[in-house]
């Protein structure tokens, strides 16, 4: 939002140079840009000082009017850039805008039961377009960051999962699980290389004995080195089912559920709901705790974040 301030603030100053020259229709222009980007921006002085101007006066000699009214094809021209003003198009703008106001599956411009790889296309797709080094837009490093963060939750299972429960999925969360499952991993082949040591140097009444179990160890420490891989692999394309509940209402889940303890809402895909999961039943005692913990979780993190917020 800083950028936006910054750049209404050029525009600003711009529209000014343009009010002393006497070029009316390029301080409108620069006045409009400004307002856009910042509404707040007390922009009614100039506005009367451009009434006072003779909208038809142009500064310079002709040949100079290109450069002073300052767009060619949708682009600001060279002589703008080189006063520090950046290119872009008013598509770049809107783009930008479009982007800030959506959720993840939006911005990347995806439906909610795509698969992974679609995702991963959308997210290359839209890559080229809002890279801060082709987009130079006002904001257009704070929506790149948000479509990074879209395509690294909705390309990964557990905060996918999380992300369509609550809408809410934080990028340290993200971090964080990974991290579990790197020490689940590489922290089992650390226990068994402990373990293997013992039992070399305990192994010493035998040649035969030591080499055998040192060629096994060998083998197994190669396939626990290689199973992070497979894992990974094995997940990327293995396909997944939507949740049977969801604590928001959208298009998927329309009908509204009450949990027996703390009459919760939550949501789910199907009327007959119910008919599956009689009230009572263990599977609807299951759904109805994992209900009451998402709520937990979500209160946790709204109470992180306003901590965060005010400090």
């Amino acid at each position: 939002m800083d950028g936006n301030k910054d750049e209404a603030l050029r525009c600003i100053n711009i529209a000014k140079k343009a009010i002393g020259l006497g070029n009316k229709q390029r301080a409108l222009k620069f006045i409009g840009i400004a307002r856009r980007l910042n509404h707040k921006l007390p922009v009614d002085d100039l506005l009367a000082m451009c009434e006072n101007l003779d909208s038809s006066s142009t500064p310079g000699p002709s040949n100079e009017g290109n450069n002073v009214n300052g767009v060619k094809d949708g682009r600001v021209n060279s002589d703008e850039a080189q006063n520090g003003e950046r290119n872009y198009t008013e598509e770049h703008v809107q783009l930008i805008r479009q982007i800030k106001t959506k959720d993840y599956y939006a911005v990347l411009g995806v439906e909610k039961i795509c698969s992974v790889e679609n995702i991963r296309k959308a997210y290359h797709k839209l890559f080229l377009k809002i890279h801060p080094d082709k987009n130079k837009a006002p904001g257009s490093e704070e929506a790149f960051k948000k479509v990074s963060k879209a395509f690294k939750c909705l390309s990964d299972y557990d905060s996918r999962r999380q992300y369509d429960h609550t809408g809410l999925v934080e990028e340290f969360e993200h971090n964080q699980q990974y991290n579990v499952r790197r020490r689940a991993f590489f922290g089992k082949h650390d226990v068994f290389r402990n373990s293997h040591v013992c039992r070399t140097r305990t192994a010493n009444t035998g040649g035969h004995q030591r080499e055998d179990l040192g060629s096994n160890g060998h083998n197994l420490m190669l396939l626990l080195q290689l199973l992070p891989f497979l894992v990974i692999i094995l997940l990327a394309y293995l396909p997944f089912s939507e949740p049977e509940y969801s604590l928001l209402r959208n298009y998927s889940y329309q009908f509204k559920k009450t949990t027996e303890k703390h009459g919760l809402e939550f949501f789910v895909k199907s009327p007959e709901f119910d008919k599956n999961y009689p009230q009572g039943s263990r599977g609807r005692d299951v759904i109805e705790n994992n209900v009451i913990k998402d709520y937990k979780n979500m209160l946790g993190r709204y109470c992180h974040m306003e901590m965060q917020r005010r400090q």
